[in-house]
């Protein structure tokens, strides 16, 4: 008894999806005439055609109205008060039977206004079993629709973590002032670049290990070229750094020492930069 009132606590989320449930109205609406047509309770079968139509019309309008109330009118006027944020088993229990009960109140408020039929236990077992019907349309949909939600959602972030963790060749193309060495490296792979007097050596990692190279460019140029991607920071006059390759970092009176790639070369990060690397960091 314990673990079904336990159960009767657990959150559930409501339906409150206004648009949806305007398709699903109509939807619902238009399923229940075909039912009231083809199997005509009610007796329908005993009244004419104009009658019958009349009829069959009136309890459709009921259901559309007594949905529009519950399913869009209810939850748009308290949307503000926040009380389907703390939704519970129990709760959507109740909704749905408050749902039943309007619906069939609805229709014997109908009968009695047309005139068309006293009351019985008979009748009473219809209205509730075709007043229940909505509510055996709306539990699966919900579902179904927050079960495909959440499945889309899921391979959505699946997808994510996978191109984190596998990243798409993004190539940097370093242009040298000879035109023979110009230097493209995946993005991904590099690990920084150091100002060599009228050079710059590029270190970059793959499976094969470490590697670095000479071009004849500016580190100003190859800032110039990297300005795509925000985790290649400038961090000393000398230095530009893959933020995404830290290992680790050390503070020291000059400000920081970065550990880059599987190596852990050292990269000064001066006191100028720190404001900004501590900004980007916690960025990318």
């Amino acid at each position: 008894m314990a673990k079904w009132f336990e159960f009767l606590k657990k959150s559930y989320p409501f339906n409150d999806d206004l648009k949806q449930n305007t398709k699903l109205i109509f939807i619902i609406s238009l399923i229940l005439f075909l039912l009231f047509y083809l199997f005509q309770p009610f007796d329908i079968k005993a009244l004419n055609t104009q009658e019958k139509y009349f009829l069959i019309g009136g309890l459709i309008v009921v259901i559309f109205l007594g949905l529009s109330v519950n399913l869009l009118l209810i939850p748009a006027f308290l949307a503000d008060a926040h009380i389907f944020r703390k939704w519970t088993v129990l709760k959507e229990i109740f909704w749905n039977l408050w749902i039943i009960f309007t619906i069939a109140s609805a229709y014997f408020i109908y009968f009695q206004f047309i005139g068309y039929f006293s009351f019985s236990f008979y009748i009473l077992i219809k209205v509730l079993i075709i007043s229940a019907i909505p509510v055996s349309i709306l539990i699966p949909y919900n579902r179904t629709r927050l079960l495909n939600m959440h499945l889309q959602s899921a391979l959505e972030l699946n997808r994510y973590l996978e191109e984190k963790a596998n990243p798409l060749p993004k190539v940097i193309h370093l242009k040298s002032d000879y035109e023979k060495d110009d230097l493209s490296v995946d993005v991904n792979n590099l690990l920084y670049i150091r100002s060599a007097n009228n050079y710059i050596e590029v270190f970059w990692q793959d499976r094969k290990g470490t590697h670095s190279r000479l071009v004849r460019c500016t580190l100003n140029r190859a800032e110039e070229a990297s300005r795509d991607y925000p985790f290649i920071f400038r961090c000393h006059r000398a230095f530009l750094v893959n933020i995404n390759q830290i290992r680790r970092l050390e503070g020291n009176p000059q400000g920081y020492v970065l550990y880059v790639g599987e190596e852990e070369h050292a990269i000064s990060v001066s006191r100028k930069y720190i404001l900004p690397f501590k900004e980007i960091f916690y960025q990318v």
